[in-house]
């Protein structure tokens, strides 16, 4: 009896969002800007965030200022690495943040295939005055990763 109750519940979990199924991990890094003193959410205004390799990935038309009113940056990570180096320009300065992670493959299920998950966030090299690893996996949830202190 106990094996044919397992066997009625297979078919639930063998695709669990068909025909998207149910995939968990994500290549967005999202970043918090908060204010060193109290750590509530600051505003922040970015003319333009680079990765090493790639062309701009966080940046306004024209390259004018875009303000950041208490929201958080997202940007998208190397999945073919383990570690992305980006830099921040702000009005007067730049700032850089290299972060390192693990890459593991997962099996999902036959018809969904694998995916790619990317865990055990770090900060590797960073020149801002203030950063925090709050999550350490990135997800599709897109919970807040990094924060970083002004």
């Amino acid at each position: 009896m106990k094996n044919a109750f397992w066997l009625l519940l297979l078919p639930l979990f063998s695709c669990l969002d068909q025909p998207d199924c149910l995939r968990t991990a994500d290549t967005a890094l999202v970043i918090a800007f908060r204010k060193l003193e109290g750590g509530a959410r600051d505003t922040v205004v970015l003319y333009q965030v680079t990765a090493v390799g790639t062309d701009s990935i966080f940046y306004s038309p024209g390259n004018e200022p875009d303000t950041l009113k208490g929201t958080n940056a997202l940007l998208a990570v190397d999945p073919f690495n383990t570690e992305t180096s980006f830099t921040f320009y702000f009005h007067e300065n730049e700032r850089e943040l290299r972060i390192g992670y693990n890459r593991e493959m997962r099996f999902v299920s036959d018809e969904c295939g694998s995916e790619l998950f990317l865990s055990s966030l770090e900060i590797l090299n960073t020149t801002f005055d203030s950063v925090r690893v709050v999550n350490r996996q990135l997800t599709k949830s897109r919970t807040v990763n990094i924060e970083i202190f002004n």
